[in-house]
């Protein structure tokens, strides 16, 4: 009969990502998490599998619990124009405070070319981000708060390029550059509005 964990799961899941956040995958060793998750080899297996299955799963914990949720405010049925506008910027800010930079960034950095599942789970998060920024932006055309000429599906995805170019700069703590560039694309931004 197999012992139960006297520990949390979740919790060393956590754990463990934070630590291939900081780290990255090739840099973390099973020593390394034995050590910082506080458990011994043998719970580390039995729990998690091998260090590329942890490391998939945080990954995908990173996904569904830190990135995904960043897009509820564009997900309400009232979102508009104003609102992806606050959200890049609220997004710009958020870089000050992540000293590791995006670990699905990180993530793709180092491994996208060799892991099939961090190819699979960085174009998941791209697609939902382009996803629900189209909607948004295809639902403010048709309700007149931006011009007509705008293809919402195109400036979906320039959008996100402009926002991985903002993760990197934070990465390298870039803080007033990223500042400067942001005031520059919200006023790009605003151009696109059309007065009532």
């Amino acid at each position: 009969m197999a012992r139960a964990c006297n520990f949390d799961r979740n919790e060393k899941l956590v754990e463990a990502m934070q630590l291939f956040w900081q780290k990255g995958y090739a840099a973390t060793s099973i020593a390394d998490l034995v050590e910082h998750l506080g458990i011994n080899r043998f719970s580390l297996y039995n729990t998690f599998g091998d260090k590329q299955r942890l490391y998939h799963e945080a990954l995908t914990y990173y996904l569904e619990k830190e990135s995904l949720p960043k897009l509820a405010s564009l997900l309400a049925d009232q979102a508009g124009f104003n609102d992806v506008i606050n959200f890049i910027e609220k997004f710009a800010k958020i870089q000050q405070d992540q000293e590791y930079g995006c670990f699905m960034q990180n993530a793709l950095l180092e491994k996208c070319l060799s892991d099939e599942v961090v190819f699979q789970e960085g174009s998941r998060l791209f697609e939902q981000i382009v996803k629900t920024l189209n909607t948004v932006l295809s639902r403010s055309k048709q309700a007149g708060q931006i011009s007509a000429e705008v293809d919402p599906a195109r400036l979906s995805q320039f959008l996100l390029m402009q926002m991985q170019g903002i993760r990197v700069l934070g990465k390298a703590k870039q803080y007033e550059m990223i500042d400067n560039a942001l005031a520059m694309l919200k006023d790009y931004l605003n151009s696109l509005k059309v007065e009532n």
